[in-house]
């Protein structure tokens, strides 16, 4: 899906949320519990955490100036990173998480990128001057992964 250019980075660490879920997803008796933690609380706090700031305090915001946020798909989104934020806090929190626990969240994860991929970003791209989406870009954390 074609994207504009301003929401890269967001849309860049979705491919690597969208790598993350598939994992968690295949979550058996096979898969380490300890690794499995490892990567969560890693991919939370050095992105998931930022990813999760960028689109509620700039996006979002920049987005209500334009548009009524007051919308079932934006409240869906808000849900999502609550849920998000408790299966990692679970996890976190747990000694031993279950699997049933990774393959929820691997789920989630999957279900969140492709409700902002598909629908909340293309919203936030009809409703926002080009510019001022530009602007917001400049706010945006950079990812652990590419940097970008």
């Amino acid at each position: 899906m074609k994207r504009h250019e301003a929401l890269y980075p967001l849309s860049h660490h979705h491919h690597y949320t969208l790598a993350m879920a598939q994992e968690l997803k295949k979550a058996d008796d096979k898969s380490s519990i300890q690794k499995m933690t490892r990567d969560v609380i890693d991919f939370w706090e050095k992105d998931g955490e930022d990813h999760f700031r960028d689109e509620e305090e700039v996006l979002l915001p920049l987005y209500g100036q334009y548009e009524s946020v007051e919308q079932p798909e934006i409240r869906e989104m808000l849900i999502q990173h609550v849920q998000i934020r408790s299966y990692v806090y679970q996890i976190r929190g747990t000694k031993r998480p279950d699997r049933q626990l990774f393959r929820e969240l691997g789920t989630l994860l999957q279900e969140h990128v492709r409700l902002e991929e598909r629908v909340i970003f293309p919203m936030i791209e009809k409703a926002v001057p080009e510019n001022y989406l530009f602007q917001a870009n400049g706010r945006f954390h950079r990812d652990s992964y590419s940097g970008y």
